[in-house]
């Protein structure tokens, strides 16, 4: 097989080890439960990675020393041998499908939540406050025969790693945690042997490399992953870890370079790269850091695009890619690379929902799972474990081709269902044709043409654009099932002027040029991502008008912050809160603010971004009509883009609950 990317199926070979390829899963967490231990679900979920092709896969955050070092309730633990029994089951599941299993273990030290811990108390390398979410707790700072415990628990944690199957640990030294902490001066401020010097302060990483040799010998592999720089005052630097990677040359065996720094509470937008990044955006770290070690350097943050990755590995930039948020959005990337399928990789958006949903303590209630915008499978494992073979015999109308009604097509056609996808326009996407507009949004794009290119792949799916569905067109067709995915429309709000000519809504605004000065009233997640994408890639004068005292409210929390931050570096764009629209004029609008003063504010154009309705009666009349008759997407309630992709998805699939052959 003549593969497109010769450089990143090339083995790697690190210390005793060798990976089949470049392309590793990052550290992610899952299916823990607050024993510790790993679940059956998380267990298929990482054999699952192993499936889609990667070289390594490592399970994410795994506790040393629980009693001083615990962030939240449900994280595996291994400082319990306990837990060996359910880790072995999944290095097994790994390793049947050639990968090698890493395990990511840490010590959050002064980021531990002290409700978790055995005495209450928080720990780091120095005493202090310490933020943790939007609350502070004090600091303990650890001694040395403390710091000694913590450095064999590390050691310790290694050896029941290698007992339960693992072929290497990944030590978490990055992203604000305990090694993070003795590193950065903002965090470290002592004058013994662990503080000062760079040699101090990185002294507890060799340490902790010389405690696993110890325990799990040469052909056990060592990782560490370490923040390239912390991206703030007074944080560790690019010269720090510089200098920290030489100490650690010859006694690690690999090094995996991310960045930032949770002491930073806006460290995420780029620790998990935000849309408003480029992809790689922290490769030049790993870049810099390996021109001054032998060991290999893995780059991580924000890739996708098999061809970037090549460039990078054959260029001799890097050594490896790792790869998190991608593998949720298409966990077969690295198979379809290697086999020449790169055109149906389907990116990941980086809308941060996966990770936004659990991000302790920042949300008030963690749902403990990841959902995918783009994928209907994430998280759902046992599509591997169980799998269902379905011989569909009917014939199925989808009406609209959104993103619902493309997943239900297809999700129909997987079972054999003889399908026409109607749409009363001339192509796919529905509203989402809207939704890539702004710059930083075109993976957008590309999943509606993936989603193309798979119906095209399908003889039984039939598509038939510019069709207006009517209940004459369903009796005539007297489909077995009907399933309807129309949509919604925008609420056009009652304000005088509303339907004035220089007045669009927020789905019509890709078809036009906006003038210079442009009020957008409402203050939602897409009136703020079309008024960001016009004022700093369109140069336009942006005022967005919010009634309520939140703006992006619906939005994910990591994509929320990276708004604000972008909003922040903007002079051309200004927000107004607690304010309401009261009339528009031709010449701009008028606004009343929360204590009752009305202002005029100037506009050229006024963007009407203040929700969207349900074509709800109108998916009801074509109810009922063609035998079976589902309601799916946002014609059902506005929701969430992988809340329509799965509704839309899980409807084709499950029309024919039973296998008509065998009655399953």
């Amino acid at each position: 097989m003549n593969c497109n990317f010769p450089h990143l199926f090339t083995p790697l070979k690190f210390g005793a080890l060798v990976s089949k390829n470049r392309i590793f899963s990052a550290p992610m967490g899952g299916g823990s439960g607050a024993d510790g231990h790993l679940s059956a679900e998380g267990i298929l979920t990482y054999e699952e990675l192993a499936r889609g092709g990667v070289g390594v896969v490592c399970l994410g955050e795994a506790l040393v020393h629980s009693k001083t070092g615990n962030n939240h309730g449900s994280v595996m633990r291994l400082d319990d041998p306990g837990v060996i029994p359910s880790l072995r089951k999944c290095t097994d599941g790994i390793h049947r499908h050639g990968a090698l299993a890493s395990i990511e273990i840490l010590h959050p030290g002064r980021r531990a939540d002290p409700i978790y811990n055995a005495d209450g108390k928080t720990y780091g390398p120095s005493g202090g406050m310490a933020h943790y979410g939007d609350g502070e707790h004090y600091v303990t700072e650890l001694d040395e025969e403390m710091i000694g415990v913590l450095v064999n628990s590390f050691g310790d944690a290694a050896e029941i790693a290698m007992l339960s199957g693992f072929d290497m640990v990944t030590v978490q030294g990055a992203h604000g945690w305990l090694l993070t902490q003795f590193l950065s001066p903002n965090t470290n401020w002592r004058t013994d042997r662990f503080g000062g010097s760079i040699e101090n302060r990185g002294r507890i990483f060799v340490m902790i490399a010389e405690n696993i040799r110890e325990k799990c010998g040469p052909s056990f592999g060592i990782d560490f992953r370490i923040s390239g720089s912390d991206f703030m005052d007074n944080g560790a630097t690019l010269d720090d870890v510089i200098e920290v990677a030489k100490m650690l040359d010859g006694k690690a065996d690999m090094l995996h370079i991310s960045a930032a720094s949770f002491d930073n509470k806006r460290a995420s937008i780029r620790m998990f790269p935000c849309m408003f990044y480029e992809r790689g955006c922290n490769a030049f770290l790993a870049e810099e850091i390996k021109k001054h070690v032998s060991i290999p350097v893995v780059t991580v943050g924000g890739f996708a695009d098999p061809a970037q990755m090549e460039r990078l590995v054959a260029e001799g930039r890097v050594d490896a890619i790792a790869l998190g948020r991608a593998l949720l959005a298409d966990g077969m990337l690295p198979e379809k690379a290697r086999t020449g399928r790169e055109d149906d990789i389907m990116f990941c958006t980086r809308c941060n929902e996966c990770m936004s949903l659990n991000f302790v303590p920042y949300v008030k209630y963690p749902l403990g799972g990841a959902h995918c915008a783009v994928n209907p499978y994430q998280g759902l494992p046992q599509k591997t474990a169980n799998p269902v073979i379905r011989r569909g015999r009917e014939k199925v109308l989808v009406v609209g081709a959104g993103p619902a009604g493309m997943e239900a097509a297809l999700g129909a056609a997987e079972c054999g269902h003889d399908v026409t996808l109607a749409e009363k326009s001339d192509g796919f996407g529905g509203m989402l044709k809207a939704a890539w507009h702004p710059e930083f949004k075109k993976d957008v794009k590309r999943f509606v043409e993936v989603l193309a290119r798979r119906i095209a792949k399908f003889s039984n799916i039939k598509v038939e654009f510019n069709t207006a569905v009517t209940p004459e067109y369903i009796k005539k067709m007297a489909p077995d099932a009907v399933v309807i995915a129309i949509g919604a429309e925008p609420i056009v709000p009652d304000i005088p002027g509303a339907d004035g000519k220089n007045v669009i809504p927020a789905t019509r605004i890709h078809e036009r040029e906006l003038d210079q000065r442009v009020v957008f009233i409402g203050g939602g997640m897409v009136g703020c991502e079309e008024g960001l994408h016009a004022a700093k890639y369109e140069g336009r004068d942006v005022t967005i008008i919010e009634v309520t005292d939140t703006i992006a409210k619906n939005a994910p929390f990591i994509h929320y912050i990276s708004i604000l931050s972008e909003f922040e570096k903007l002079e051309n764009l200004r927000v107004l809160t607690g304010t309401s629209c009261e009339a528009i004029r031709d010449d701009g609008v008028v606004v009343r603010d929360a204590d009752g003063r009305e202002t005029f504010i100037p506009a050229d154009t006024v963007v009407l971004s203040a929700g969207m309705r349900p074509l709800a009666d109108e998916a009801w009349s074509l109810y009922g009509i063609g035998g079976q008759s589902i309601i799916v997407g946002d014609c059902k309630k506005p929701a969430r883009m992988n809340e329509a992709v799965g509704d839309g998805y899980f409807a084709g699939f499950n029309i024919q609950k039973m296998d008509p052959v065998s009655g399953r």
